[in-house]
């Protein structure tokens, strides 16, 4: 067997979700907010140096063992490699490509090395290591993940996703074992037939969900504007959310959200930031909670109506 034919073997070869990335578990904190200003619904801002270690400090307290990260997320990484304590694992994500660049496996090694230099001990052996977007998974661009794969240098290579047409097409990459999109109670893009029958081929396959709370709108309700979503509608999907937190027993609308989106058999684990640690707290408490019976996931799939495209794909957001 040549050595392509061989690589090619182990790629295909199932492998336990959960041991795939040193037992992630359900909840991985994301850090973006530890290195810029972000979410449209924060009113801290970002956190300073000693929250910010608070917030990682607290994580590991709870049991958190996975963080999120990017070089897009400012200094998220260099703070990760100051402050987090021993023992968490890291998924990061390379810098986006410029339209113009001629040289993807240049600097998809140069966005690598930067990251790893930043995460210090965190980036001795990385969870993951993702390209930030689908668009950059052109020619030798994947061939580099799959080569710090090979080396030991990250268990797993991936993407992050915006739609399900990007899915699609990432899972036919050779050797893609992670990867990331936005769902959310209001989101049913994700759960077309064809969409949920790749990924239940695929029970290697890690699936990390963001925008569970769409960036803090679904717990903010009517305290915020959102996005292609006139205030009455608004309210009146916060009545409905807040009606089912009632009648199906759960805390919260932190746990609704949370609970609706670990029920559905595909995701492996929900990706949420934090600006406080009491943030950190709510979040694992909430997604420590059983999720919600098919027939519960049914209910909020009846009462609810799916959002509008401008709402529920925050990538939209930034064009309106």
């Amino acid at each position: 067997m040549t050595r392509a034919n061989a690589r090619l073997a182990a790629e295909r070869a199932p492998k336990p979700v959960r041991d795939g990335v040193g037992g992630q578990g359900v909840l991985v904190l994301g850090t973006v907010q530890l290195g810029v200003p972000y979410g449209v619904a924060n009113r801290v801002g970002q956190p300073g140096p000693a929250a910010a270690e608070a917030i990682l400090a607290e994580a590991a307290r709870l049991g958190v063992t996975h963080l999120d990260t990017a070089r897009a997320y400012g200094t998220s990484e260099r703070c990760i490699g100051r402050a987090a304590p021993r023992g968490m694992r890291v998924v990061t994500k390379v810098a986006p490509l410029e339209p113009g660049e001629t040289d993807a496996a240049r600097a998809v090694r140069e966005s690598v090395e930067r990251s790893r230099a930043e995460l210090g001990a965190h980036g001795e052996r990385l969870a993951a290591l993702l390209l930030h977007r689908m668009a950059d998974a052109r020619e030798g661009a994947w061939d580099v993940l799959r080569d710090h794969r090979d080396a030991g240098i990250a268990e797993r290579i991936g993407v992050s996703v915006q739609n399900p047409a990007e899915l699609l097409a990432a899972l036919r990459l050779p050797g893609i074992g992670y990867v990331q999109l936005p769902f959310n109670l209001l989101d049913r893009r994700w759960l077309d037939p064809a969409v949920t029958g790749a990924l239940a081929a695929r029970p290697d396959l890690v699936v990390t969900v963001r925008s569970v709370y769409l960036q803090g709108l679904l717990l903010a309700g009517r305290d915020v504007k959102w996005p292609g979503v006139p205030d009455p509608d608004r309210d009146a999907l916060v009545a409905a959310i807040d009606a089912l937190v009632r009648d199906l027993g759960r805390t919260g609308r932190a746990d609704l959200c949370t609970a609706f989106a670990l029920s559905h058999p595909w995701v492996t684990s929900i990706v949420a930031g934090a600006e406080t640690a009491a943030q950190v707290r709510d979040t694992a408490a909430a997604t420590a909670r059983p999720p919600l019976t098919d027939a519960e996931r049914g209910e909020v799939l009846a009462r609810l109506p799916a959002g509008p495209a401008d709402l529920v794909d925050p990538s939209r957001w930034r064009t309106r």
